[in-house]
């Protein structure tokens, strides 16, 4: 039996320290649970009695779960990648005892790693010098890629146009997506699209989103029986997915095909989104609220067995009729697309074909629905992957983000109540005995101190739920994770936020930073938008300053590679521009502005709810009509606006003037009509409207200031 030593990563010392005194080079293996190749290796060499031996008598051994240490995962997968030229997992990397990498690879069959062994235990012994000099230039080369370049390059909106461009250079115009196979969902490019397409009125950008959503959301990589997304399509056109479910995917895709429908109206999006998160709250979900973290791809030693169906099968489980339908429109068939069984698949979207069989679509759905319960309900009887039951805290604040957001903007407050229940969990059980946020629980138990990446998911998602329930509470927490984060994470030389704690835990050759947003999003991207979003909601210029600095650290790659940090730049298309939505916070985020239409014929009646703090109120000014009202109201691109309606304002007398004035107080509400053509559509759809308002309290008056709200109709 192979023997693992301490992690020695966050842990302590004790693996490298028996290194040294036995003079042996160290492995180390970095996986995770749901992991197939992870699991092969295991079962080939590790659990090998001969293989085992050879290991335990000439190295010390580590077994690291990426999952929880993602710094040490980047700072070696970076060796790896400049030793190979490419990487993945398992990684198989020997170090010397002063945890420096001299060779690395990935997995390895049984053969091969026992003459690897051979030959790295010789050098060891004979070469010694050579494997010290080489493992000193691997390092210094890794902590140069990891270092944060600053540049005199202008950052302006003109990044935003070529990041958008650079993107949309990659996209598969015939299948969706970006790239080639194997093709993942790609989430950061789509976050940043969505808000791309708000900010230009791009038709090319959203239709690209609204084709790869398609595209994924009707191929074999989404759940088409229990709802929810595998981790990646393996082939060009979204049929055959490697078939493990990871938490994150779940959380990002929900927000993703939400902010879509919203944008484009495309009916099967708000499908899709509520069956992902259905699918999270019945099987992701433990009994206090926390999320697990993801599903193996294999169940009785095959991949994907749990997954796919004869036909037979289908047609003895549904009625005869039923069996028809659903056969015709998964593309059922008896020779199947995977190991002579089928994927469950669409060959368009469920309202387009309602639209071309004049079928009606809620009871398309419906119908749909009900079998599919059904063929779950014998899906359940068989043996099913394996479950990671590991309450990662960035994944879960994911997750709480897309339930707050999802809940907010479709008023089903279940799904707020869910993102409450997860945050409290996370807030009471993801905590060490120093009372550090911790990166994960296990049965309640927390693990290893929390990343950067903890801190900044997580103060995202709480602000998510403040917006949603405009309760400060949340407002509070978060910015006390985001000082937290400044104060753990933050490198005062250089600037931008170090993916692991500084000082005594910090244990690698050198500190890694991370902005490239790979399968989710750098903990720098996701820090940007959070100091962004609580400068507007705080009024606290520090975090504007922040916000500064870590745009001026990463300056280099962002003028010259925005598409690897694609979130990182939605953070700065909010700094420059303003967030693109339609409720936007001001006045030091002391008013909250949203704004919601109703269409009739070829008008839109608009309803602007301002609610202002206590103690706060805004002043009267007049239109260019000279009507009295709380704020100015324009539009863009040739709009309308009409029989504007305002609330009466009321007389009050402040310490900072002797006569009374006329102001607007506590909640206020602001109806108008806009006109339009009536073909409309996006971007002629988007209502853009500028507001110029002027807040004061009992001891200042702020200066003027435009709000600008990005409404889709």
């Amino acid at each position: 039996m192979l023997i693992i030593q301490s992690t020695g990563f966050h842990g302590g010392e004790e693996a490298f320290e028996v290194a040294k005194q036995e003079n042996k080079p160290v492995f180390l293996s970095i996986g995770y649970s749901t992991c197939h190749w992870c699991h092969v290796m295991e079962e080939e060499s590790f659990d090998n009695e001969d293989i085992a031996k050879h290991m335990n008598d000439s190295f010390v051994c580590i077994k690291v779960d990426r999952e929880l240490h993602p710094d040490v995962d980047t700072y070696y997968m970076t060796a790896v990648m400049m030793m190979q030229g490419q990487g993945g997992w398992p990684m198989s990397s020997f170090l010397t005892p002063d945890k420096k990498p001299f060779f690395g690879g990935t997995y390895f069959q049984p053969s091969q790693f026992i003459a690897l062994m051979s030959r790295v235990n010789d050098a060891w012994k004979n070469k010694s010098t050579d494997i010290h000099e080489q493992a000193n230039a691997i390092s210094q080369q890794v902590a140069g890629a990891m270092a944060t370049i600053q540049s005199l390059n202008e950052i302006s909106t003109n990044v935003i146009d070529h990041t958008a461009q650079s993107i949309m250079n990659h996209y598969d115009k015939i299948h969706g997506g970006f790239g080639q196979a194997p093709k993942f969902p790609n989430e950061p490019y789509l976050y940043f699209l969505i808000e791309y397409a708000k900010y230009s009125g791009n038709t090319d950008v959203l239709d690209a989103v609204v084709n790869t959503l398609h595209a994924q959301s009707c191929g074999g990589i989404y759940d088409q029986i229990s709802g929810g997304f595998h981790r990646y399509a393996t082939d060009q056109s979204w049929l055959t997915p490697h078939f493990e479910k990871m938490l994150y995917n779940q959380a990002n895709l929900s927000f993703v095909f939400a902010q879509a429908h919203l944008l484009s109206g495309e009916v099967d999006f708000k499908r899709i989104t509520f069956e992902t998160l259905d699918y999270v709250i019945r099987e992701m979900t433990n009994d206090e609220g926390g999320f697990y973290s993801a599903t193996d791809a294999d169940s009785e030693g095959e991949e994907g067995l749990f997954f796919i169906w004869d036909k037979y099968e289908i047609e003895s489980l549904l009625g005869e009729e039923d069996a028809i339908e659903f056969i015709e429109l998964y593309q059922v068939t008896e020779l199947g697309n995977f190991e002579r069984k089928n994927i469950l698949n669409l060959s368009q979207s469920l309202y387009k074909t309602s639209k071309e069989n004049n079928i009606d679509y809620d009871n398309l759905v419906e119908r749909l629905d009900r079998n599919n319960k059904l063929l779950r309900q014998t899906r359940e009887k068989r043996l099913a992957p394996l479950r990671d039951d590991k309450i990662i805290t960035s994944w879960n604040a994911m997750m709480i983000k897309s339930f707050a957001y999802v809940g907010h903007q479709f008023k089903q407050q279940n799904y707020i109540d869910i993102a409450i229940t997860a945050a409290n969990y996370l807030l009471k059980t993801n905590h060490t005995n120093q009372d550090l946020l911790s990166r994960s629980s296990l049965a309640g138990q927390a693990s290893v101190s929390a990343l950067q990446e903890d801190y900044a998911y997580l103060a995202e998602a709480l602000l998510q739920i403040y917006d949603a329930t405009l309760d400060r509470y949340w407002l509070n927490q978060a910015s006390n994770l985001t000082n937290d984060m400044i104060e753990y994470f933050w490198d005062e030389e250089n600037g931008g936020y170090f993916m692991g704690m500084q000082g005594e835990q910090n244990l690698l050759p050198a500190s890694p930073k991370e902005i490239n947003d790979n399968a989710t999003s750098s903990g720098n991207s996701v820090a940007l938008r959070v100091l962004v979003r609580l400068a507007t909601r705080t009024g606290l210029q520090r975090y504007q300053d922040y916000a500064q600095q870590l745009i001026r650290a990463y300056s280099d790659d962002i003028t010259q590679r925005p598409y690897i940090c694609s979130y990182l730049i939605c953070g700065l298309l909010e700094l420059l521009s303003g967030e693109q939505s339609s409720e936007q916070w001001c006045a030091e985020g002391n008013i909250h502005i949203s704004a919601t239409a109703s269409k009739t014929n070829t008008q839109y009646k608009v309803a602007l709810l301002i609610k202002v703090n206590d103690d706060w109120h805004l002043n009267q000014i007049s239109d260019e009509d000279n009507s009295p009202s709380p704020m100015i109201i324009d539009a863009d691109n040739e709009w309308k606006i009409s029989d504007i309606n305002c609330p009466e304002a009321v007389t009050k007398i402040f310490s900072l003037q002797a006569d009374s004035i006329q102001v607007y107080k506590d909640n206020i509400k602001i109806e108008f009509i806009v006109f339009s053509k009536p073909d409309a559509h996006f971007p002629n759809k988007s209502l853009k409207l500028h507001l110029k308002l002027q807040a004061c309290n009992n001891e200042k008056c702020l200066s003027s200031e435009i709000v600008k709200l990005n409404l889709t109709l």
